[in-house]
């Protein structure tokens, strides 16, 4: 277990390193003893052998949904013992390949006009003087014609600042969501946890029009939401410049559930993060975080929430 030297900083790490090599059907009764002697040494390797032990075991109640680009509840059957040690090789071990290849929406990333990494941002200015700054794991289409400006927002958000132009409406596509702009500036962001879409304006107005025919105008200083199913919410009054802080390094919660505050945090995250407990993924967030340092970020949290976060790894924080 020579392979173990490098982890002594961290008790669990060192403990999870046992656990993956335990359960990955090359171990030795040797290594086993090895194990069992490492765990008694002292009360620091015990207290962390039970934390890996009971995180191995959860390992099992998940599955990376290759759709959403997300970490999961497994379906009721669970895992293979050997499945969970491949996600946890994939979530973990596997550094930073691991944590690219697992990044929500990299295939639509890498095939878009327009794409962000993690924890990047980066300003486009369209042919028509309109400006889109687009945040981290993000990717747009543009597809421009004499009668129409539309953009796909393929992953991630944006900020649109539409130039203004009559005879050429700018209309922005999430799938079959449209959201038209009337000389405006807007913000969308897709596929958050709790919705399809939330469009939030900072100047006049945007229209919605769903796939059904429904429609909503939102007017400056408003949010709204498309829900999974595609229904169009009310239109909220608040305020705005919280939602598109992200362009400063900021995340604002306001009464956000802490999976999506770990969604937007995700996105500057080279790694994964994983939430263990469904009920704590309800919990309502109010708090200023620093995009910029996602760890420090989700310490911050743990402070003001009953929550525990565990940085298991460089590329895998676990929030139990």
């Amino acid at each position: 277990m020579n392979d173990l030297a490098d982890t002594q900083a961290d008790p669990v790490e060192e403990a999870l390193h046992w656990i993956v090599r335990l359960n990955s059907g090359a171990a030795t009764p040797e290594d086993a003893a090895a194990y069992a002697a490492w765990r008694t040494e002292n009360a620091r390797h015990a207290e962390a052998a039970d934390e890996a032990e009971r995180l191995w075991a959860a390992m099992g109640n998940l599955h990376f949904d290759r759709r959403s680009g997300r970490v999961l509840a497994a379906p009721k059957q669970g895992l293979t013992r050997r499945g969970a040690l491949s996600l946890f090789l994939c979530l973990g071990a596997s550094g930073v390949a691991g944590g690219a290849l697992w990044s929500s929406g990299l295939l639509d990333r890498l095939s878009a006009d327009f794409a962000t990494d993690t924890a990047s941002l980066e300003v486009i200015d369209l042919p028509d003087g309109s400006r889109v700054s687009l945040n981290a794991r993000s990717a747009l289409d543009v597809d421009f014609s004499d009668s129409i400006r539309r953009v796909h927002l393929r992953a991630g958000q944006a900020y649109f600042e539409v130039a203004a132009n009559p005879a050429r409406p700018f209309e922005v596509m999430v799938d079959e969501l449209s959201f038209r702009a009337m000389g405006t500036a807007f913000d969308i962001v897709r596929d958050l946890p709790e919705a399809r879409a939330e469009l939030a304006v900072t100047e006049h107005s945007v229209r919605i029009r769903t796939v059904s025919g429904d429609m909503l105008d939102v007017g400056e200083g408003e949010v709204a939401r498309i829900d999974r199913q595609g229904r169009i919410g009310a239109a909220v009054k608040t305020d705005v410049s919280a939602v598109t802080g992200w362009r400063d390094g900021q995340y604002v919660a306001e009464g956000r559930s802490l999976e999506e505050v770990v969604s937007a945090l995700s996105a500057w995250h080279r790694g994964v993060i994983v939430i263990m407990d469904g009920q704590l993924k309800k919990l309502r967030v109010d708090a200023v975080l620093d995009l910029r340092d996602a760890n420090g970020s989700l310490d911050v949290l743990q402070g003001g929430l009953p929550i525990k976060v565990r940085h298991v790894s460089k590329y895998l924080t676990i929030i139990s």
